[in-house]
């Protein structure tokens, strides 16, 4: 079985790649940086004796990623999964971005995942395999920051809820994770309101329910109670959250 991570070079697409060659999957990993990618997937290879594949693509500029990655695939075994954890953020993202900027979110965020996702769909039905994406606590109310980042993974969110509303689990296990803040070098040295869960202990969640059907959870569990608080303010108390 083959496993495909988009994103896979660093934070928690780094964690889903050791986890996955450490279950004894072979994986393909899809980052922007060719050494990063080489130096993980040696290290894969060496330490769990698995079959890795490697594509350096730059998300922001890449009109058909999705064909890339399909071209990747060739020489390795079924695909029976498809991990989406890549992302970005700006600190700037603020409503002052202007096009360049907002495209490059947006591209990374939402329209590449959805692009190799349709690439990749006929495969995944085809082994009944499973896909999975990854949400952010930020899309769940609009705020003063993070707008085009937030606005993107909620657009995300909605996709894979029609993809869980047009498939059946038997078919394709359509699986969706919003994510609390996670410890990595985005979040190093920041006063964060509540902690930060380590990307290894998600990961490891993340595999261990690639068989469990479709569904969307909050990942730590707990976020799910803050997101429902913060859905349920009034507009005027939520009004005063600007950060």
């Amino acid at each position: 079985m083959t496993a495909v991570v988009i994103g896979a070079s660093s934070g928690l697409g780094r964690a889903l790649s050791v986890e996955l060659a450490r279950t004894g999957h072979a994986v393909l990993l899809v980052a922007s940086d060719a050494r990063d990618l080489a130096a993980l997937a040696a290290d894969l290879q060496l330490r769990h004796g698995v079959q890795v594949g490697t594509l350096a693509l730059d998300l922001a500029v890449a009109a058909d990623p999705g064909a890339r990655v399909m071209e990747a695939l060739a020489g390795l075994p079924t695909i029976r999964a498809l991990l989406l954890p890549v992302g970005m953020s700006r600190s700037d993202d603020d409503g002052s971005l202007g096009p360049a900027a907002i495209g490059q979110l947006l591209a990374i965020n939402l329209h590449a995942p959805i692009a190799v996702a349709h690439a990749l769909l006929p495969a995944l039905l085809e082994s009944r395999a499973a896909i999975v994406g990854f949400g952010s606590i930020a899309g769940a109310r609009g705020r003063s920051r993070n707008i085009v980042y937030a606005a993107a993974k909620r657009g995300l969110e909605t996709f894979f809820e029609s993809l869980r509303h047009r498939h059946l689990p038997t078919a394709l296990r359509v699986q969706f994770y919003r994510l609390g803040f996670l410890r990595s070098n985005l979040t190093f040295g920041m006063k964060l309101p509540l902690p930060a869960a380590e990307p290894e202990v998600v990961a490891r969640k993340v595999i261990a329910g690639l068989r469990k059907g479709s569904f969307d959870r909050y990942q730590p569990r707990w976020w799910g109670m803050i997101a429902l608080i913060v859905r349920c303010l009034p507009w005027f108390a939520f009004r005063r959250m600007k950060d």
